[in-house]
């Protein structure tokens, strides 16, 4: 007994470096999360005729609780052991990426996933968190050792990882990875005639994406010229948003909703402006902007390269994820199959997203020599 108490008070006392205000952004989320699949679960489930109106609720509401917990266990894992487990993850789960795309049951033409029977898994949405940390302790030993080529592996890597991707096709995570990864080398001191090089690169290759691929070159035609049933999502997506105002229809009362496809999930947001309106639409992004303005600022002090440059692409993950469902939503990008971190329904998503928020509050907790200087929240 003696030995367990010891261990829940350390526990105890461990939880109170974490950052309180990444700890109650969290909670929103994850609270917004579970509100809004009840919101969005009867016209989902009456969609594909499931007769449990909350049925889409009510695994959400079990994701959020297991995403709680891998958030809580990764929070108290030490930098060092995030390091370790990042590289056994991103060494597991970027094959099984590969698989995916060869056994992998085929949905709306893509492979992505592995049907388990309860549970869809799709292990790009595991393999992003792991593999930021992966980078960021190759270029953290760039930068610390110059002659160590960190920054060729980390590359080296990204381009390995979106040939696999490309391979599904899965474009948008692709695209996801590359945003994360251009800021990270660009922290890490990379030169600006490389910086400039990669944003060539990236043009080409969306150049390249556009020709190849049937698939996205429908998606960039429809959002360009948006008329007819390709643009029939993002269009219902839209007149959802205009008939929310500014205090929404009211919950449960949304009635776009209904004929609006994957409204749990790529199309969530669209369902909280129509019940809940234009106040609930700018309280997710100011939600989503605060995570990136408190992440951000404690990541800019933070006294070890590794760590700075793993919590600034974790949350940039999580914000330009965001980002993106919402430009969707909004009309403002093409068409994507992007969910919206801790909100949109899926258990792979929940996972994802809840260890890149635990893997922040672990780099971003207050602990000896972890900062160049104190912050204002510990001054006062």
């Amino acid at each position: 007994m003696t030995a367990v108490a010891e261990r829940f008070g350390a526990a105890v006392e461990r939880a109170r470096t974490y950052d309180r205000p990444l700890l109650i952004i969290a909670a929103i989320l994850f609270a917004a999360g579970i509100l809004l699949s009840m919101a969005a679960s009867p016209a989902a489930t009456a969609r594909i005729r499931i007769e449990e109106a909350f049925y889409f609720a009510g695994r959400q509401a079990a994701y959020a609780g297991l995403g709680v917990v891998v958030m809580l266990a990764v929070a108290s894992l030490d930098p060092r052991q995030l390091r370790r487990a990042a590289t056994i993850a991103a060494g597991i789960f970027l094959p099984l990426c590969l698989l995916a795309s060869i056994f992998g049951p085929e949905i709306k033409g893509a492979q992505r996933w592995f049907d388990i029977g309860f549970f869809s898994l799709q292990p790009s949405e595991i393999l992003k968190p792991a593999l930021i940390i992966v980078w960021a302790w190759m270029l953290g030993e760039s930068m610390k050792h110059p002659g160590f080529p960190g920054r060729t592996v980390a590359i080296a890597l990204y381009a390995i990882t979106a040939a696999v991707l490309l391979s599904q096709p899965d474009i948008g995570q692709t695209a996801l990875l590359g945003l994360c990864i251009a800021p990270m080398l660009i922290l890490s001191g990379v030169a600006l005639r490389y910086v400039l090089g990669g944003g060539v690169l990236a043009a080409l290759s969306a150049w390249a994406i556009y020709n190849f691929y049937p698939h996205a070159r429908e998606r960039v035609d429809t959002f360009l010229n948006p008329e007819g049933d390709a643009a029939y999502q993002v269009n219902r997506a839209l007149d959802a948003i205009a008939a929310g105002g500014v205090f929404g229809r009211g919950p449960g009362e949304g009635v776009i909703k209904r004929s609006l496809p994957d409204a749990h999930a790529d199309f969530v947001f669209a369902v909280a402006a129509e019940e809940f309106g234009l106040i609930a639409s700018i309280g997710l992004i100011v939600l989503f902007g605060a995570l990136a303005f408190r992440g951000l600022s404690r990541a800019s002090r933070l006294n070890e390269p590794f760590e700075q440059l793993a919590a600034a692409g974790l949350i940039t993950l999580l914000v330009a994820q965001a980002a993106i469902h919402i430009a969707v939503n909004l009309s403002l990008l093409p068409a994507k199959g992007m969910t919206l971190p801790f909100i949109s329904f899926g258990g792979s998503s929940m996972i994802g997203s809840a260890l890149a928020l635990g893997a922040c509050l672990s780099f971003l907790r207050d602990r000896p020599g972890a900062y160049l200087y104190p912050g204002r929240r510990r001054d006062g």
